[in-house]
C-alpha cells in the first residue's frame, strides 16, 4: 500500500530515513531485546512502575488517565475503561502518556480498540492516532504486547501490527511492549516489507504529525504581543471565562481560579522571554493542543517555582489540553504588563461586576463603591493600607491606582524612572490584604499582579481575626495601620471555639463579644479592623444598617455602637441605596462608616469624662454622651440615592457619590457630590451647613447619641427627622401620629367558636386588602375557628377605617386603611392596628397621605435591620409627625383627582375583565366560565407571626 505523499508532510522525512536504514545493516539498525540472556526480573515492567512514569503522572495530572479500583480510564477521543490487572494495559498507558507528552499529540485524536475491517471481528487496534478531531483520517496505528515478549511472541505482534496498518490505511505504525519497540513506515513500501522500512524504536516517532510550528510573536520584535484597549481586552477574558465556566459545568469559584493560573502562567511568559525567543503562551502555526497544553503547563510548574506566594508547590492547571489551547488562541497577542493600570481596571471592573453575583456576590464589592470609599480616606503614598477581608481586591486596586494617579500629578516632570519607583515602593511594601478562603486569596494575588504587582503582601487562607500571621507587619495585629477599608461578610456568626475563623485567637478577647458566646461577624471584624489602625488612624468599611440602628441588646448592635463611641471618632456615615448589592444577590441595606481611632491623649480624655459620670451615678449611655459632648466634634451623615449603576448593574451616569472620568479616574472638580460635600465639611466642620439633593449634613456627636433612645446612627433616619422639622405646607397642623392615631389590641380567640368562620386580611405593597385565601401554602383548607387552635400566633380584630400596616414590610408600602367590607378582619401582632381618634382627619384622606412620597421615605427611614424584611418599631412609628388641613372639604378636594384616577383604574379593569369575557365566548361558547387563577408570586400575610 502507497501512501499520497500530498497528504503526509513527513512522506520526504521518511523516505529519507528509509533510505538510510536500507543501507545499514538492519540488525544494527535495531538489536533484539537482550533481556532473554540474563534478563534481571527486577527490570521488568509492573504496575507500580507504570504508574510512576513520569508521562503517565503527567497525564493522569492533566486528566488524560484515571487510574483507580482496578480500572485504568483513558479520556481520549472516547472514554473508555480497562482491567489495571492486565499486563498488557500497563505497556498501553505509557505508550498513550508518551504519545501525549513526548510527541504531543491531542489526546482527543486518539481512540483505542478501534475494530479493524476485514479481520476477525475481535480483532482491534489497541491505540490509533487521528489527525483529526473527527477521527477519520488515521496517522499511526500502535500495537501493545506486555513486556518482555519471546522471539515469537514480538514477531507475532509486528504482523498483527501490519496487519492492522494495512487494514486502516494507515501509513506509520508502532510496536510497542515498554522494553522494546518498533517504528515502520508502512504506507511507502511492499505489505511485506519488515526490514527497509524500519525507521526505529519510539523515539523515532515524529511530533505533532511531523509538522514544524512556527511562531508570530517574538519577543522584542515587531510582532510582539501589544496592549490592547479596556473594551478589547474585557471581550477576551469574558470568552475565556465562558470557556472555562463551560456553561455551568465547573463551579465559578473554580473557574476563577483556573483562569488565576492561567494569568500567572501568562505573566511569567511575559516577564522572562529573552528578545529573539518566541512568547512561549501562543498557538504556532500547524501546533497541536497536547504541545500548546504542555507548554503551558511547563510555564505554570515555572511560575510556581519563581512564586511560590500564590499557588500552593503541587497546583495543577485542571483544564483539558484543548481548553488550554483555546485560551491560548484567545489571549496570546496581549500584553498584560504593557497595557496600563486604567485599561485592565476597566476590563476587570466589568468582567466581575458580571460574573459575581449570587452565590459569589459576597465577593465582589462593585467599582463605584470601592473607589467612593478609598476616595473619602485621601490615601497617599505614604499611607500603610489593609483590607482585612480582600476578597477579590478590589478595594486594594482602587487604593493603588488612586495612590498611582495622585503621584503621576504630584511627580510632574520628574523621570519616568522615578515616577515609576515611587509606584513601585507603594505597591510592595504598603499594601497589604487578608482573605480568609484560599480559592479568593489566590484570585486577589493575580488581580494584584496583573496591575503590575502588590500582591506579594496578601495573607491567604487565614481569617483576619486570627492572631497569628505569616507577615512580620501584621504581628501582632495592632496598631499597625493608617488606613483600612473593606466589605467585610456579614450575616455569618463567629462562635466561640470557631477555629475557621478565630485561629489561634479566643472570641473572649473581644471587647464586642463581651458574656457571648456568638456574634455577628460583621461585629469583630469591625473591632479587629480599630485593632490593626494606629492611633489616629482611619478605616472606612461598608456595614449593614442593622449595626447602624438595631434596638434590641440581644442583637448586639448597641454594644458595638458603644464600642465605636468610646474607641474613637465617628467621622462620616453614608447611606448606600437598596439596590447596591441586589446584582450580586443581596438585598441587605447597608452604609459606609468612616471611624478615626483615638490617639491616645483622645482617649485618655474620653475616658477621664466617662469614668467621672459613672461615679457620679450616671447611667453607661448617659456616660457616654456626656464624653462625646466632652469630644466636641460634628459628624457627617449623607444619603446617596444614585451610584453610578442601576439595581442590574448596568452604568449609568446618575451618581451621588462622586464624579469621574471617562477611565474611571476620579476629577478636581466635587462640588455637588458627597465626596465633594464631605471635603467641604472636612475643611470647616463648624460652619458646614450641608445639602439637599443628595441629602448631607452635620450634627455633633453628642446630639447625634441622643437623638433617639438607641442611639441609632444610620443617617437616613438623621437626615429625615431633620426635613420633618421643616415640611408643614400653610394652613396645615402638625402633631405626633401617637396624637390622631391610637393602638387598637381587641384581641380575638376564634377557636372558641369552631364552627364559624372568619376573615383574614392579606395586605399587598400597593395598599389593597384583600381576603387571605384558605388552603394556599400553609393556610387551613377553611378560615373556621376550629383551625385556629393549633396557631400559635395571637390574632386582633380590625374595624372599618382602622390604619394597619405590616411592621416587616411597611417601607414597602404594607400600609392601609380598613374598608367597610373588612370590618373585623383579623390580623396578628406583626400587623399594628390603629384607630384615628382625631375627627379631624378623613379616612380616605389618610390613606393617600400615609401613601405619599413623603411618608414613603418616612417608612423606609425610620426601619431597622439590614434584610429584605427589615422591621417598623411601633414606638418610631408614633413618634412620626403627621401634618394636614384640618377642614375634612379641604383633605377631600387634595384628594378628589386620585380618588377619581383609582376609581377609573378599577372600572378600567372590571371593563376590560367583560370585554375579555365576551371574546373568550365568542371563540368557544363556554359563556363566562373561568380558568383556575394562577399566582406563583408571594403575598404579604397579615396572620403571618
Amino acid at each position: 500500500m502507497q501512501i499520497d505523499k500530498r497528504k503526509s508532510p513527513m512522506a520526504s522525512v521518511l523516505s529519507e530515513r528509509t533510505s538510510l536504514i536500507s543501507a545499514l545493516d538492519t540488525k544494527a539498525a535495531f538489536r533484539d531485546c537482550p533481556r532473554e540472556e540474563g534478563w534481571d526480573e527486577q527490570m521488568k515492567l509492573t504496575p507500580e512502575i507504570a504508574i510512576e512514569n513520569a508521562n503517565v503522572a503527567e497525564c493522569v495530572a492533566r486528566g488524560v488517565i484515571e487510574i483507580a479500583s482496578g480500572k485504568v480510564t483513558y479520556h481520549l477521543n472516547h472514554k473508555k475503561s480497562y482491567a489495571w490487572s492486565d499486563p498488557e494495559e500497563w505497556v498501553r498507558c505509557i505508550a498513550i502518556a508518551n504519545l501525549v507528552i513526548d510527541k504531543k499529540y491531542p489526546a482527543t485524536q486518539m481512540r483505542v480498540e478501534v475494530q479493524v475491517p476485514r479481520r476477525t471481528p475481535s480483532d482491534f487496534a489497541d491505540i490509533v492516532v487521528y489527525r483529526d478531531e473527527a477521527c477519520r483520517d488515521p496517522y499511526l496505528v500502535v500495537e501493545c504486547k506486555s513486556d518482555v515478549q519471546s522471539r515469537a511472541g514480538r514477531d507475532q505482534g509486528v504482523e498483527q501490527l501490519f496487519g492492522n496498518a494495512n487494514s486502516l490505511r494507515i501509513p506509520l505504525g508502532l510496536y510497542e511492549e515498554y522494553g522494546e519497540s518498533r517504528f515502520y513506515d508502512v504506507g511507502n513500501f511492499e505489505p511485506t516489507e519488515r526490514q527497509r522500512n524500519l525507521l526505529g524504536g519510539r523515539d523515532a516517532v515524529p511530533e505533532q504529525f511531523g509538522e514544524v510550528p512556527a511562531y508570530a510573536y517574538v519577543a522584542g520584535s515587531e510582532m510582539d504581543i501589544h496592549p490592547v484597549a479596556s473594551h478589547l481586552l474585557e471581550a477576551k477574558i469574558k470568552r475565556v471565562h465562558s470557556l472555562i465556566w463551560a456553561g455551568g459545568k465547573r463551579d465559578p469559584l473554580t473557574s476563577f481560579d483556573e483562569w488565576s493560573k492561567l494569568l500567572f502562567a501568562k505573566v511569567v511568559d511575559e516577564r522572562n522571554r529573552r528578545s529573539g525567543e518566541f512568547r512561549h503562551f501562543q498557538v504556532g502555526t500547524n501546533e497541536t493542543t497536547a504541545a500548546v497544553a504542555g507548554r503551558v503547563h511547563t510555564l505554570f510548574a515555572q511560575a510556581c517555582k519563581q512564586d511560590p506566594t500564590i499557588f500552593p508547590a503541587n497546583a495543577r492547571i485542571r483544564l483539558t489540553d484543548k481548553k488550554i489551547y483555546e485560551i491560548v488562541l484567545t489571549l496570546q497577542e496581549v500584553s498584560f504588563l504593557r497595557t496600563d493600570v486604567d485599561s485592565i481596571g476597566a476590563a476587570f471592573e466589568n468582567f466581575f461586576g458580571a460574573v459575581f453575583r449570587g452565590e459569589l456576590g459576597q465577593y465582589f464589592t462593585m467599582r463605584q463603591l470601592s473607589r467612593f470609599t478609598v476616595a473619602m480616606l485621601g490615601i497617599g503614598e505614604t499611607d500603610y493600607v489593609i483590607d482585612p477581608t480582600a476578597g477579590s481586591g478590589g478595594f486594594l486596586l482602587e487604593a493603588l491606582l488612586q495612590v498611582w494617579h495622585k503621584i503621576d500629578r504630584e511627580y510632574e516632570g520628574q523621570s519616568e524612572n522615578e515616577i515609576n519607583r515611587a509606584k513601585m515602593d507603594f505597591s510592595r511594601t504598603n499594601v497589604f490584604g487578608i482573605e480568609i478562603h484560599d480559592i479568593l486569596g489566590r484570585i486577589c494575588k493575580i488581580n494584584l499582579l496583573l496591575h503590575h504587582d502588590g500582591h506579594t503582601n496578601i495573607e491567604a487562607d487565614r481569617s483576619c481575626l486570627d492572631v497569628v500571621f505569616a507577615h512580620p507587619r501584621l504581628n501582632p495585629p495592632k496598631d499597625k495601620f493608617t488606613k483600612l477599608f473593606g466589605n467585610p461578610p456579614f450575616g455569618d456568626e463567629v462562635q466561640a471555639g470557631d477555629d475557621d475563623h478565630l485561629g489561634a485567637n479566643t472570641l473572649e478577647s473581644f471587647k464586642v463579644a463581651d458574656n457571648r458566646t456568638k456574634v455577628a461577624s460583621e461585629h469583630v471584624i469591625l473591632e479587629r479592623s480599630v485593632d490593626f489602625l494606629e492611633p489616629g488612624g482611619e478605616l472606612g468599611l461598608i456595614l449593614p444598617d442593622g449595626l447602624f440602628n438595631n434596638q434590641g441588646e440581644q442583637s448586639n448592635c448597641p454594644s458595638v455602637r458603644r464600642y465605636l463611641a468610646k474607641n474613637g471618632l465617628i467621622e462620616a456615615i453614608v447611606s448606600l441605596p437598596d439596590y447596591a448589592f441586589r446584582k450580586s444577590g443581596a438585598q441587605n441595606k447597608t452604609s459606609i462608616l468612616y471611624f478615626r481611632k483615638f490617639q491616645k491623649w483622645q482617649k485618655t480624655a474620653f475616658n477621664q469624662v466617662y469614668d467621672e459620670a459613672l461615679e457620679n451615678g450616671a447611667s453607661e449611655e448617659e456616660a457616654v454622651a456626656m464624653a462625646l459632648d466632652a469630644m466636641d466634634y460634628k459628624v457627617f451623615l449623607a444619603e446617596a440615592n444614585w451610584v453610578g449603576y442601576t439595581s442590574t448593574g448596568i452604568h449609568s451616569d446618575l451618581n451621588d457619590l462622586y464624579r469621574g472620568s471617562a477611565g474611571g479616574r476620579l476629577v478636581d472638580d466635587q462640588e455637588g457630590t458627597i465626596l465633594g460635600e464631605y471635603r467641604a465639611f472636612r475643611a470647616d466642620p463648624e460652619n458646614y451647613a450641608g445639602r439637599k439633593s443628595p441629602d448631607c449634613m452635620a450634627i455633633s456627636a453628642g446630639e447625634l447619641w441622643r437623638a433617639h433612645p438607641s442611639h441609632r446612627l444610620d443617617p437616613k433616619y438623621h437626615l429625615f427627622k431633620r426635613e420633618e422639622q421643616n415640611v408643614v405646607p400653610d394652613g396645615w397642623v402638625k402633631m405626633p401620629i401617637r396624637d390622631v392615631l391610637r393602638r387598637r389590641m381587641v384581641q380575638v380567640n376564634p377557636e372558641t367558636r369552631p364552627d364559624e368562620r372568619v376573615v383574614v386580611m392579606t395586605l399587598g405593597q400597593t395598599g389593597e386588602i384583600r381576603p387571605r385565601e384558605a388552603g394556599k401554602g400553609r393556610n387551613p383548607p377553611e378560615w373556621l375557628g376550629m383551625y385556629f387552635e393549633d396557631i400559635p400566633s395571637t390574632w386582633f380584630a380590625a374595624r372599618a377605617g382602622d390604619v394597619v400596616f405590616s411592621s416587616i414590610d411597611l417601607w414597602k408600602g404594607c400600609v392601609a386603611v380598613v374598608p367597610p367590607e373588612f370590618d373585623g378582619a383579623l390580623v396578628t401582632k406583626e400587623f399594628p392596628i390603629y384607630e384615628i381618634t382625631d375627627d379631624r382627619l378623613d379616612p380616605v384622606f389618610l390613606s393617600c397621605l400615609l401613601r405619599s412620597r413623603y411618608y414613603q421615605r418616612a417608612f423606609r427611614a425610620i426601619t431597622t435591620g439590614h434584610s429584605n424584611r427589615r422591621r417598623t418599631q411601633v414606638g418610631d412609628f408614633e413618634d412620626l409627625e403627621i401634618a394636614f388641613p384640618p377642614d375634612r372639604e379641604a383633605q377631600l378636594a387634595l384628594i378628589a383627582r386620585l380618588v377619581e384616577a383609582r376609581n377609573g383604574q378599577r372600572q378600567a379593569i372590571d371593563l376590560m375583565g367583560s370585554a375579555m369575557m365576551a371574546f373568550n365566548n365568542a371563540i368557544d361558547g363556554r359563556g363566562d366560565e373561568a380558568l383556575p387563577e394562577i399566582n406563583d408570586g408571594e403575598e404579604i400575610a397579615l396572620e403571618e407571626a
